[in-house]
């Protein structure tokens, strides 16, 4: 990972105005363009509202006398995706404040994740009554595989601040130096093995042996070309 290094003032004026325009643009168009106001308060009120609606589940499923496990491993993975994107979000937002947009929310990040989503929910789904859902160890597993993945995750993006993007890239610029201080000086890419262990641990949470194995495959192979 990269720093660049502060830039000139001429450099900077020319950025403002850019984002300056793109914001204009944003405000005749609310809901279309990625800086709308709109689409950036639906995607917001959304998650909100999914995640807020399964804590509340969550917290009924565990005072139940009878506790079904398998509805708490839903709860449980509904509120860490919520939470997953609205802090991907609020990331942007803290230290990349010039380039948030709907993109920072990671909702439309490729059709290759939205098929990953579908996949972990159809499987969860149709074995739904196995017993391996009722299994508390492989909840527990879930749980720390998901939040230690998203500290990692959540302390490389404060480790980089204004410096970390969503977007790859491709050319290092001639100002930029090595980051290895903070969890950059334990591993090499903080970002990505947050996510690899977030993205197993979801599998985990929902006891979904097939999704798990493919995850993990996938994935592997994801951040071996990154």
């Amino acid at each position: 990972m990269f720093v660049q290094k502060k830039r000139g003032p001429s450099e900077d004026d020319e950025q403002d105005d850019a984002n300056e325009l793109a914001w204009l643009r944003a405000r005749s168009r609310p809901f279309s363009q990625p800086y709308g106001l709109g689409a950036n308060g639906l995607a917001g009120l959304f998650l909100g509202g999914i995640g807020g609606a399964h804590a509340v589940l969550l917290v009924q499923s565990l005072a139940a006398p009878r506790r079904n496990v398998a509805l708490v491993r839903w709860c449980l993975y509904a509120c860490a995706m919520c939470g997953f994107h609205a802090s991907e979000f609020l990331g942007a937002a803290a230290w990349r404040w010039r380039d948030v947009s709907f993109d920072s929310w990671l909702l439309n990040h490729s059709v290759a994740y939205g098929l990953a989503f579908f996949a972990a929910v159809l499987e969860f789904a149709l074995e739904y009554r196995l017993p391996l859902k009722q299994s508390a160890a492989t909840l527990r597993l879930g749980v720390v595989l998901v939040a230690g993945g998203q500290a990692v995750r959540l302390a490389a993006l404060a480790t980089c601040g204004e410096h970390f993007a969503h977007r790859v890239a491709t050319q290092k610029p001639q100002h930029h130096r090595l980051v290895t201080t903070g969890v950059y000086s334990v591993l090499r890419h903080p970002s990505y093995c947050g996510w690899f262990w977030w993205s197993l641990g979801t599998q985990v949470l929902l006891a979904n042996p097939v999704c798990l194995f493919l995850y993990a495959l996938l994935s592997w192979r994801f951040f071996r070309d990154r």
